[in-house]
Parts: structure tokens; sequence; C-alpha cells
């Protein structure tokens, strides 16, 4: 390998000279922008249609609520599988297959004849879409080098936001205008199309960018991923992965936890109808959260330059920032004071999306990114974003004050930002020790 007398300079994005960011790189994250706010779209276009649905097939509330498990039980399960395939195969083909798999659930929903028809619909889409997110941050760590990539991300996950509350809101509109049939159908089309576009774009060799950040010119060596067993235990062994996927996993009992019930809780603490509330939220997450995920690339990018653990410093100073701002405005008894705090807590939580994808990055190699995230996709899934809903219910339930439930979530996740700070001292090193097995 060239330029190992730059290890330091590579894990916090100091490279010879100024890495410029590559035409091909800009395309693709155009592209992959779009992808990912069709992504979040046909993810949250149901609940928009939920009543529609009920009325139309006389369903009650544990039905509508089966076909989002029916989503979420996939695509919490699918992701590692098909990340260990996209690690070993071009990355674009899997994210071509994946968008034109989930575009099709959309139109199979939107054919459906029976509630089985509809709850394998949102089964496709759950297994569609659990193979987008890994295989595209990994893609997106081969095209941008190491001190541009939390900017990258941010861009991306600004489509997240986007699309969700494209999804919501659209698929409300178009839904009471047209029917629900129409609008699963019309959310299929972009999909496939794109699809088409994703398959034919060019990729480069797993690391390319880590490569020339090392100094080394035109391609990087083609490399094959160890054995599965290998690679779980090469990942289970490194304590910087192990410090994100716990982490992670707090936040995600706080942040899932809260966006499930906070409609609920303005409405009964504040005396807002569903559709007010639904619209106050709506604004607030996609303003806020929108210079979020920005700001935290940005800040994040910039910290690396200085010190190995800046992306872990950025995450875990968000939250160690945020839940006390979001503790005070569920007690707050001012709706303008609470939407104020809020948002504000919204924005430094939405530092987590941009800094993990990369921080992950640092300390594994290229040849397993892809798998990485789809372990921490199953943990997230499973042990947070499940876990939290029932949790805060539960201690609502027994306390008789949903403002309780929502306080315990956010402990958990102060602790995780407590335990990030921790963490840091293991980022350099472990960021060494990948260079060494690259």
């Amino acid at each position: 390998m060239v330029g190992t007398d730059l290890p330091d300079a590579a894990l916090c994005g100091r490279v010879r000279g100024v890495m410029k960011v590559s035409r091909p790189a800009k395309v693709t994250l155009f592209v992959l922008f779009w992808a990912n706010f069709l992504n979040f779209f046909d993810r949250q276009v149901l609940a928009a249609l939920a009543p529609i649905l009920q009325r139309h097939w006389h369903l009650n509330d544990a039905q509508i609520g089966l076909l989002a498990t029916a989503f979420e039980v996939v695509y919490a399960l699918a992701p590692l599988p098909i990340a260990i395939v996209a690690d070993r195969w071009l990355r674009r083909r899997i994210i071509a297959l994946a968008l034109a798999l989930w575009s099709g659930a959309m139109a199979l929903t939107g054919l459906a004849t029976s509630y089985l028809m509809l709850l394998l619909g949102r089964a496709g889409l759950g297994l569609g879409e659990a193979g987008y997110g890994p295989s595209a941050l990994a893609w997106l760590s081969d095209l941008f080098p190491p001190g541009h990539r939390s900017r990258a991300v941010g861009v991306h996950d600004l489509a997240l936001i986007i699309g969700s509350a494209a999804g919501y809101a659209l698929g409300g509109v178009l839904g009471h205008a047209l029917g629900w049939r129409p609008v699963f159908l019309m959310a299929a089309l972009p999909g496939l199309l794109l699809a088409v576009v994703i398959w034919l774009l060019p990729e480069p060799p797993k690391g390319q960018s880590d490569y020339e950040a090392l100094g080394g010119k035109g391609d990087a060596p083609p490399s094959t991923p160890p054995p599965l067993r290998a690679a779980l235990y090469e990942m289970l062994t490194t304590p910087t992965l192990l410090i994100i996927y716990l982490v992670a996993v707090l936040i995600n009992l706080a942040t899932a936890g809260i966006i499930y019930w906070l409609p609920s809780f303005t409405v009964r603490l504040h005396g807002l109808d569903e559709a007010q509330a639904g619209l106050l939220i709506g604004t607030s997450t996609v303003l806020a959260g929108g210079v979020g995920v920005l700001l935290g690339g940005w800040l994040a990018d910039r910290a690396v330059h200085r010190f190995a653990a800046g992306r872990l410093l950025v995450i875990s100073a968000g939250y160690a920032l945020g839940c006390p701002l979001a503790l005070i405005a569920i007690w707050t008894p001012n709706l303008v004071s609470f939407i104020i705090l809020a948002s504000s807590a919204v924005l430094l939580f939405a530092f987590l999306f941009p800094c993990l994808p990369p921080l992950a990055y640092q300390v594994i190699r290229p040849q397993l990114r892809a798998t990485a995230m789809g372990l921490y996709l199953l943990a997230a899934h499973i042990l947070g974003n499940a876990v939290a809903p029932p949790l805060i219910g539960w201690v609502s339930d027994r306390t008789g004050d949903l403002r309780l439930g929502l306080a315990v979530a956010l402990l958990l996740a102060f602790g995780g930002a407590l335990i990030g700070f921790w963490g840091m001292r293991f980022v350099a090193r472990d960021g060494r020790a990948m260079l060494d097995r690259l």
C-alpha cells in the first residue's frame, strides 16, 4: 500500500494537497439524493393514506398497524444479508435492483384486491428498501474523500427529511383528490425509471477514495472481503464500531419513540387537534432537521480535520445538548416555548445522520462497509425502533403521564451521549488498525 507515512492524515481527513470532489461523485450524489427521497416518500405515504384505506377495506386500527409491522420486520432483518452481497458485488446494481423491487411493491399495493396483497406490498417495500441504505452509503464512501464524507452524507440524508415530509403531505392531498390506488401507482413510476439510471452509472473500485487519500495513483487494487465469519469477528472486536452500535441503539430508543408519540403529546398537553399537530410537527421537523443534517455534516468534517474522533464528538455533543432542551420542552406549558425548544433539540439530534456512517468507515475496511451498516440497521431497528414506542407507552400507563415516558427515552439517549464521549479514545487506534488491514 502506498503512502503508509500518512496514517493520521488519512484518519483525520488531511491528505497531500487538497483532494477535490470529482464530477462523478457529485453526479452520483445527486442521483442518490432522489433515490433516498423516494425511499422515505414511499415509506411514509401509507401513514397519510391510512384513513382512506381503513374506510375502503373496513379495517380496524390493529390491521392498519400490521401494515407497518410487515414493513418493519422485513426491513430490520433483510439489510445484513443484502449488505454482505453488496460488499461482494457492484453496489450500484444492488441499489438499482432494490429500487426496482420496492417500486414494484408500491405498484402491487396500488393494485391490491385483498388485505393480504396490501401486507405483501408493504413487506416487499421493506425488502427493497433494506437493500438501499448500506449499499448507497458505502458507494458514497468510495467516491468522496475522507474529509468530505459527512457533508456528502448530510446532503444525501436531507432527502430523508424532505421525502418523509412529502410522503405525509402529498400522500394526503393526492389521496383525497384521486383516491389511494393512483397515489401508490404514481409513486412506483419514478423509482422504476431511476433504477435504470443507477444501473448505468459508473462505480469506482471499493476503497478508491481511501487509496487516493493515501497518495495512490490510478485505480485502487482489487480486493476480496474476508469470509463472513472473519468479517463478523473483525467488526465485533473493533471497539469504536461497538460503541457506535450501542450509542445508536440508545439514541434510536429516544428518537423513534418521540417521533411516534409526539403527535399524541401535542394533542394531550397543548390542546391541538390532529391536523394542527401534524402540520406543526411536520413543518418544524423539516426545517430544524434539514438545517441539522447540513450543519452536522459541516461541523463533523471540520472536526475530523483536527482529530480522528471529531465525528463521534459531534454526535455526542448534539445529544448531550439536545436532551436537556427536549426535557425542558416536554414540561413547558407554553406552546411557543415548546416549539422553539423542541425544534432546537431536533436540529441537534439530526447531527447523528451525517456523522455515523463516515465514522464507521474510519475504522472498517471498504470491503466490509455495507455489511457494517447492515449490522447497524439490524441492531438499531430491533433493539431501538421496535422497543421505543411500547416502552414509552408502558411508562405512561404506569404513571399516568406521557411526559415521564418521553423523559425515560431522553435519559437513555443522554446515556448514549456519555458513552460516545467515553468511546472517543478508541477511534484513532481503530483507524490505524483499519489502515494496516487495508
